[in-house]
């Protein structure tokens, strides 16, 4: 039986983030993964590494979300409409970006990162990415909601993000700061 859609094109989301990791990261030096390109400026390391954190913390939500989904029989086929929040929050961590936001300290990357773990660690989370998403198939994306780790305490409780939301939020993420590591590897003063 084939993919719903919106499934499919998340996976193909999810492989071609995969991709544009080994390609910034094809040949790189421990010292050139670290480099940053000014003070306040991320490394890749950095850019990775936040992305490993971020998921790390929200992919047991999106689990959460659907084996609560499965549970109570929340099934449907797309396509799936997104409320006016879902659909901006997703929208501006689209690259290229325009807009600079603080990562949430819950998100921010370790001070030291090794990169064979952090490399090995984000092609683990995709992988586990990748095999949720495959298992939403069926699941009707818009009405099964996920908790949203990054805010804070307070708004956790009564705040959450559809479970197809969620996932278009961490592919665009992904996105975004893989976006980001590559703007680093183009910087003209990068580390020869």
């Amino acid at each position: 039986m084939p993919l719903d859609p919106e499934i499919a094109v998340l996976i193909t989301e999810i492989d071609a983030n995969l991709s544009h990791l080994e390609s910034i990261t094809h040949g790189l030096t421990p010292e050139q993964f670290q480099w940053s390109p000014g003070p306040g400026r991320w490394s890749i390391a950095q850019c990775i590494a936040h992305l490993n954190v971020a998921n790390r913390t929200s992919l047991p939500a999106v689990e959460e979300g659907i084996a609560a989904g499965r549970a109570k029989g929340i099934t449907g086929a797309g396509p799936f409409r997104y409320g006016f929040i879902a659909t901006r929050f997703a929208a501006s961590q689209e690259p290229p970006a325009t807009r600079k936001f603080r990562a949430p300290k819950v998100f921010l990357p370790p001070p030291k990162i090794d990169m064979a773990s952090e490399l090995a660690e984000y092609r683990r989370l995709s992988a586990e990415l990748k095999r949720l998403t495959r298992s939403a198939d069926g699941l009707h994306l818009a009405r099964i909601k996920t908790k949203m780790l990054a805010l804070p305490p307070a708004l956790r409780a009564i705040v959450r993000m559809p479970l197809g939301g969620q996932l278009h939020l961490t592919t665009t993420h992904d996105r975004r700061h893989l976006w980001q590591a590559e703007q680093v590897r183009n910087d003209p003063a990068f580390p020869a």
